[in-house]
């Protein structure tokens, strides 16, 4: 969570360079060069189990690589902080109701009472006093919950796939890019020329988002979904906001009290839903 709250504070800076069709492409080119070793040195991977899975990587990719990324990017460019961050907050109540029907994930009450509690903390966290009426829906409100439908549904596949964790990341990360060629291409063909006038810092960005928030946060999140289930992996979700509160305050922004109330309320919430026992994996049919 920590890795994908820089995703929140350093892509804005970068699309404004790049745009969300640059950015999403790049991002998993970059991945790769880290994925790739990793999973050759520690996985080992048997071709033919991948070859075996190749539909279910392809929607993997698709769900939550390839659109739920063009979604984001394209929200945060249209819509405020604040908003963005109580819908990404959503994810967890999602994931959670989603897996019960979907995975037969049995979620205690304890569970629900700490993906609520951890809800509202990261509501306070990022309103930080103000009020609910003071939000609005536009276009890119509804593009966050369009890509938070996008991440419910690839946690949902997730737990499916028996091509180990940090292999299924890169198989998954290998075949976004393939799909992006040809969008960055049809891009670029339009005028974006944004590659050409990239300044040292915004290189920089585009590694950092290439290497964090993508190669390392998605493979310890595979790794997560395995281990613990979708429900409580997607408990931790609602860390983002406080982590991208205590990054803003790094780089020279301000933290209030309502950042110190909801990042309590968070982590109370994400220890309650951390403590109950892991359902096995649902079994593909």
């Amino acid at each position: 969570m920590l890795m994908w709250a820089t995703n929140f504070v350093f892509s804005p800076a970068v699309l404004e360079e790049v745009g969300a069709i640059q950015l999403t492409g790049a991002r998993w080119f970059i991945a790769l060069v880290v994925l790739v070793p990793l999973a050759l040195a520690l996985e080992k991977p048997e071709w033919a189990t991948i070859r075996g899975e190749w539909k279910t990587h392809v929607v993997q990719s698709l769900l939550g690589y390839v659109g739920y990324t063009l979604l984001l990017y394209f929200a945060l460019g249209m819509t405020s902080p604040v908003t963005a961050a109580v819908l990404v907050a959503l994810n967890p109540a999602t994931i959670a109701i989603a897996a019960h029907f979907v995975l037969n994930d049995r979620v205690s009450r304890a569970a629900f009472l700490g993906i609520a509690v951890s809800f509202i903390g990261a509501v306070v966290v990022v309103l930080g006093g103000q009020s609910l009426t003071e939000m609005s829906l536009g276009l890119g409100d509804v593009l966050l919950l369009l890509a938070t439908l996008l991440w419910t549904a690839y946690s949902m596949v997730a737990p499916r796939v028996a091509t180990p964790p940090i292999t299924a990341t890169t198989v998954q990360a290998a075949i976004a890019a393939i799909i992006m060629i040809p969008v960055m291409a049809i891009d670029i063909v339009a005028g974006n020329g944004s590659w050409l006038t990239l300044d040292s810092v915004g290189w920089i960005g585009v590694v950092w988002i290439g290497l964090i928030p993508s190669a390392g946060a998605y493979f310890l999140w595979n790794i997560s979904s395995e281990w613990i289930g979708p429900s409580r992996t997607g408990a931790f979700l609602n860390l983002i906001p406080v982590f991208t509160a205590v990054l803003v305050l790094f780089v020279g922004g301000s933290v209030t009290v309502w950042h110190l109330i909801g990042g309590a309320l968070v982590l109370i919430g994400v220890s309650v839903t951390g403590r109950q026992p892991a359902t096995p994996r649902a079994t593909g049919t």
